[in-house]
């Protein structure tokens, strides 16, 4: 599904009409290589803006553009019938399983820089949900992710750091994000968590031991949290979509 839209809460973020595209689902392959385009056309002005959401089949690994492969113990995704692929952004692993995936193609200038962007992307994220009754708070972390990469042996996975203007539940982690800029264009996507799926990433990473392995997931759980937990009830991929197209939709 695509539809093109334009008001003053899309000229805010993008400074002109853009595309909404549901993707639904698609395989890692597809999906990197769908954002990786569409960030390549709009650096040639072959395109508009865009606000993509979309999920993954199978489930996949995607690892930070410069995170080792080795990082992931890749006999185990094969087990688990887990695909590994790469994205065109920085930070760190994320497993794509009960989650809703969301990505921004941007022009970006003096006064829409990149933190500009996470910001107010994460905004209409953190409206969106709260529609549904998650109850959302916007925080603005002050992370020191040198010396957390350094010293956590967590630091492969994505959903156990924050960020600056992260949305949080009572101190966890719901939406994870990464970006990219490409000459003068911008790429941001990321991970909205709907179910706990991703706590399957403890046993898809490397490590020395099983009692690393235990840190590694106790501090997934304790540092993130899905949508359908905080609300304690199911919430679809197909009921989160059409909050964020209203959402987007709506004016200010």
């Amino acid at each position: 599904m695509i539809k093109i839209l334009r008001n003053r809460k899309i000229d805010e973020l993008f400074g002109s009409e853009i595309e909404f595209i549901d993707s639904g689902l698609m395989t890692g392959e597809e999906n990197m290589q769908f954002d990786s385009e569409r960030m390549l056309a709009l650096s040639k002005n072959q395109c508009l803006p865009m606000f993509r959401i979309y999920a993954w089949k199978p489930w996949c690994v995607s690892l930070g553009q410069n995170q080792k492969i080795e990082s992931i113990d890749q006999e185990s995704a094969a087990r688990h019938k887990i695909d590994i692929v790469r994205r065109p952004t920085g930070g760190r692993a994320v497993l794509h399983s009960e989650e809703l995936t969301y990505s921004i193609t941007v022009k970006l200038t003096d006064e829409r820089t990149s933190q500009f962007v996470y910001q107010k992307a994460h905004q209409i994220l953190l409206d969106s949900l709260n529609k549904l009754g998650c109850n959302l708070e916007f925080v603005k972390s002050q992370a020191n992710f040198r010396d957390f990469y350094q010293k956590s042996i967590s630091a492969a996975s994505c959903f156990a750091s924050s960020a600056r203007y992260e949305i949080e539940f009572e101190g966890k982690k719901v939406v994870g994000s990464a970006q990219r800029v490409f000459g003068d264009v911008l790429l941001q996507h990321g991970s909205i968590l709907l179910g706990k799926g991703h706590h399957l990433l403890a046993d898809l990473i490397a490590v020395k031991s099983e009692e690393d392995r235990q840190i590694i997931r106790e501090e997934i759980e304790a540092r993130s949290i899905s949508v359908s937990e905080i609300c304690r009830r199911a919430l679809s991929y197909q009921e989160c979509a059409e909050s964020i197209s209203e959402e987007l939709s709506s004016s200010l």
